[in-house]
Protein backbone atom coordinates (compact mmCIF):
# COMPACT_ATOMS: atom_id res chain seq x y z
CA UNK A 1 0.00 0.00 0.00
CA UNK A 2 1.43 3.42 -0.94
CA UNK A 3 2.33 5.80 1.84
CA UNK A 4 -0.15 8.54 2.68
CA UNK A 5 0.89 11.96 1.38
CA UNK A 6 1.54 14.60 3.99
CA UNK A 7 0.69 18.14 2.96
CA UNK A 8 1.94 21.22 4.75
CA UNK A 9 -0.56 23.61 6.26
CA UNK A 10 0.72 26.32 3.90
CA UNK A 11 -0.03 24.12 0.87
CA UNK A 12 -3.52 23.39 2.21
CA UNK A 13 -4.23 27.10 2.72
CA UNK A 14 -3.03 27.95 -0.78
CA UNK A 15 -5.12 25.15 -2.26
CA UNK A 16 -8.22 26.33 -0.38
CA UNK A 17 -7.70 29.88 -1.73
CA UNK A 18 -7.05 28.53 -5.24
CA UNK A 19 -10.43 26.78 -5.57
CA UNK A 20 -12.74 29.83 -5.15
CA UNK A 21 -10.51 31.91 -7.40
CA UNK A 22 -10.80 29.43 -10.27
CA UNK A 23 -14.38 28.22 -9.87
CA UNK A 24 -16.70 28.76 -12.85
CA UNK A 25 -19.97 30.65 -12.43
CA UNK A 26 -22.17 27.59 -13.04
CA UNK A 27 -19.88 25.11 -11.28
CA UNK A 28 -20.36 23.62 -7.83
CA UNK A 29 -17.66 23.54 -5.20
CA UNK A 30 -17.39 19.77 -5.62
CA UNK A 31 -17.06 20.11 -9.39
CA UNK A 32 -14.34 22.72 -9.01
CA UNK A 33 -12.43 20.48 -6.58
CA UNK A 34 -12.77 17.59 -9.00
CA UNK A 35 -11.40 19.67 -11.88
CA UNK A 36 -8.64 21.43 -9.92
CA UNK A 37 -7.54 18.48 -7.79
CA UNK A 38 -5.55 16.91 -10.61
CA UNK A 39 -3.77 20.22 -11.28
CA UNK A 40 -2.74 20.45 -7.66
CA UNK A 41 -1.90 16.74 -7.48
CA UNK A 42 -4.35 16.29 -4.59
CA UNK A 43 -7.10 13.70 -4.32
CA UNK A 44 -10.60 15.02 -4.80
CA UNK A 45 -11.82 13.96 -1.36
CA UNK A 46 -8.91 15.62 0.44
CA UNK A 47 -9.24 18.91 -1.43
CA UNK A 48 -13.02 18.97 -1.02
CA UNK A 49 -12.68 18.35 2.72
CA UNK A 50 -10.17 21.19 3.07
CA UNK A 51 -12.44 23.59 1.18
CA UNK A 52 -15.52 22.47 3.11
CA UNK A 53 -13.80 23.00 6.46
CA UNK A 54 -12.36 26.39 5.47
CA UNK A 55 -15.56 27.76 3.93
CA UNK A 56 -18.54 28.44 6.20
CA UNK A 57 -21.60 26.39 5.30
CA UNK A 58 -23.95 29.35 5.07
CA UNK A 59 -21.74 31.26 2.65
CA UNK A 60 -24.32 32.25 0.05
CA UNK A 61 -24.16 35.12 -2.37
CA UNK A 62 -25.70 38.26 -0.87
CA UNK A 63 -29.27 38.94 -1.86
CA UNK A 64 -29.99 41.96 -3.99
CA UNK A 65 -31.29 45.05 -2.26
CA UNK A 66 -34.84 44.97 -3.61
CA UNK A 67 -35.56 41.24 -3.67
CA UNK A 68 -38.50 41.46 -1.25
CA UNK A 69 -40.19 44.21 -3.26
CA UNK A 70 -39.55 42.29 -6.46
CA UNK A 71 -41.21 39.17 -5.00
CA UNK A 72 -44.20 41.23 -3.84
CA UNK A 73 -44.58 42.68 -7.33
CA UNK A 74 -44.40 39.23 -8.92
CA UNK A 75 -46.95 37.87 -6.43
CA UNK A 76 -49.35 40.71 -7.17
CA UNK A 77 -49.02 40.07 -10.92
CA UNK A 78 -49.65 36.33 -10.48
CA UNK A 79 -52.70 36.98 -8.29
CA UNK A 80 -54.10 39.44 -10.87
CA UNK A 81 -53.60 36.90 -13.65
CA UNK A 82 -55.26 34.22 -11.51
CA UNK A 83 -58.33 36.46 -10.98
CA UNK A 84 -58.54 37.17 -14.73
CA UNK A 85 -58.31 33.47 -15.59
CA UNK A 86 -60.95 32.56 -13.01
CA UNK A 87 -63.25 35.24 -14.47
CA UNK A 88 -62.66 34.01 -18.03
CA UNK A 89 -63.32 30.43 -16.90
CA UNK A 90 -66.61 31.48 -15.30
CA UNK A 91 -67.66 33.30 -18.49
CA UNK A 92 -66.91 30.20 -20.55
CA UNK A 93 -68.87 27.99 -18.14
CA UNK A 94 -71.85 30.36 -18.28
CA UNK A 95 -71.70 30.41 -22.08
CA UNK A 96 -71.64 26.60 -22.15
CA UNK A 97 -74.74 26.46 -19.92
CA UNK A 98 -76.56 28.92 -22.17
CA UNK A 99 -75.68 26.98 -25.29
CA UNK A 100 -76.78 23.72 -23.62
CA UNK A 101 -73.43 21.98 -23.88
CA UNK A 102 -72.13 22.13 -20.34
CA UNK A 103 -69.38 19.64 -19.75
CA UNK A 104 -69.41 17.81 -16.46
CA UNK A 105 -66.85 15.89 -14.48
CA UNK A 106 -68.56 12.61 -15.31
CA UNK A 107 -68.15 12.19 -19.07
CA UNK A 108 -70.87 9.52 -19.24
CA UNK A 109 -73.53 11.97 -18.14
CA UNK A 110 -74.91 14.84 -20.22
CA UNK A 111 -77.33 17.65 -19.46
CA UNK A 112 -80.38 17.82 -21.70
CA UNK A 113 -83.26 20.17 -20.97
CA UNK A 114 -82.04 20.62 -17.41
CA UNK A 115 -82.17 16.88 -16.74
CA UNK A 116 -79.28 14.56 -16.27
CA UNK A 117 -79.15 11.10 -17.85
CA UNK A 118 -76.60 8.44 -18.53
CA UNK A 119 -75.50 7.78 -22.09
CA UNK A 120 -75.40 4.01 -21.51
CA UNK A 121 -78.62 3.26 -23.36
CA UNK A 122 -82.20 4.27 -24.12
CA UNK A 123 -83.62 2.51 -21.08
CA UNK A 124 -82.01 5.13 -18.88
CA UNK A 125 -83.65 8.09 -20.61
CA UNK A 126 -86.12 10.02 -18.43
CA UNK A 127 -88.45 10.51 -21.42
CA UNK A 128 -89.36 8.45 -24.51
CA UNK A 129 -87.70 9.20 -27.83
CA UNK A 130 -90.52 9.39 -30.46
Amino acid sequence: MPAKKQYTSEFKEQSVRFVPEHIDADESRYGACQRLGSKLDVKLVALYDWVKIATPRSAKPPATAGWAEELKTQLAAVRKENRELARANQILQDAAIVSGRRSTVNHRSERVCGRSFSSRGRADLPFPLN
